[in-house]
């Protein structure tokens, strides 16, 4: 695939705008086939939103296996790194406010689809915060996505969030190594990281960490911006950006697939709760993986993401894109999980 990133400024319109109004900038990855079926720019375009304390890197390897899926007819594919994280965060190293709110990532997003002139038909794809930075978006600028897919979203009707979370260890947590080799043998003693896909590690361990001024190895996304992105719906008097969008979940009109892991942080009734509040909501869930699932397996998390847009965006063989279109493909109107590789043989199933 081909690789082109930018650095393009961030949306004017925010809650929490940079240092002394400073204009804020975000680094967006563009991925392409290198071989498009035509150059009319007509096929499907997407958008990636990472998670918190991560980067828009953690998703190439769900990247590769789409644009690999030659019958998606893919056109363009977008990631960004959220203003205080990832490349975007060293950037505006010197301007990252001392508070945020979420809805801001959703005006960033939205930002990024007008900066590319981006056309429908548009997939908004977003894990734990990204997932519900891509339904602000929706909300903010409604028909903005044809669908969107939701990989273990924080959206809660109430207002804890993470009972069991301890917003202060984020700040004692190490964040400094002599090298990468030492900081993947620190994440490895990690029971988080030991659940990790191999190749999301390596591409973790390559583009989540960054030099420091005296050698060493650090977070390119800050442990206080980590803990201001938390903050924005636990502390006392949050802005409650999580649940405002929970709320909000039965104004978005496209079909809007909620994708988790077996064993995660969200709740079962809250994600039957989430599917029942929208119009055209769907649930899967991806055996053998926690709230991290897009990092421990990314071949189930793009697998899925294909069914999705399949029944919801391609027609059959030899027919026009057209999105929200009633038709379906009938090999993919009912499908199973896990994807049938020997890894998953013995794995329990669920459907869409």
């Amino acid at each position: 695939m081909k690789v082109t990133n930018y650095i393009i400024p961030a949306s004017k319109i925010r809650n929490v705008p940079g240092k002394n109004n400073a204009q804020l900038r975000l680094s967006v990855n563009c991925y392409e086939p290198y071989e498009k079926k035509n150059d009319s720019g007509d096929g499907i375009n997407m958008v990636f939103a990472h998670a918190t304390g991560f980067h828009k890197e953690i998703w190439e390897p769900v990247i590769k296996l789409l644009l690999d899926q030659k019958q998606l007819n893919i056109n363009k594919i977008l990631a960004l790194d959220y203003y205080n994280h990832g490349d975007s965060a060293i950037l505006n190293e010197k301007i990252l406010p001392d508070s945020l709110r979420w809805w801001d990532h959703g005006y960033d997003i939205s930002q990024v689809i007008d900066y590319f002139k981006i056309k429908k038909p548009v997939v908004g794809i977003g894990h734990s915060i990204g997932g519900a930075s891509m339904v602000m978006t929706e909300l903010i600028k409604p028909g903005t996505f044809s669908c969107i897919v939701c990989v273990d979203p924080v959206l809660s009707p109430r207002f804890t969030i993470y009972p069991a979370f301890n917003l202060d260890s984020i700040l004692k947590r190490r964040d400094i190594w002599p090298d990468r080799k030492v900081a993947k043998t620190s994440f490895l003693k990690h029971q988080m990281f030991q659940s990790w896909d191999p190749e999301v590690l390596d591409i973790h361990i390559k583009y989540g960490l960054r030099e420091t001024s005296d050698g060493q190895i650090t977070l390119k996304c800050p442990k206080l911006q980590e803990y201001y992105t938390f903050a924005d719906n636990i502390l006392v008097n949050p802005s409650h950006s999580a649940i405002e969008a929970f709320y909000r979940l039965h104004e978005i009109k496209c079909p809007i697939l909620f994708l988790t892991g077996e064993s995660s942080n969200m709740e079962l009734e809250w994600g039957s709760l989430i599917k029942t509040r929208t119009q055209r909501g769907e649930w899967c869930e991806i055996f053998g993986c926690g709230h991290l699932v897009t990092m421990e397996n990314p071949k189930q998390v793009a697998y899925a993401i294909e069914i999705f847009i399949f029944k919801h965006l391609v027609v059959l063989k030899d027919h026009p894109i057209i999105p929200n279109n009633p038709s379906r493909i009938d090999n993919y109107t009912d499908f199973v999980l896990p994807i049938p590789d020997e890894s998953s043989k013995s794995s329990k199933s669920s459907k869409l």
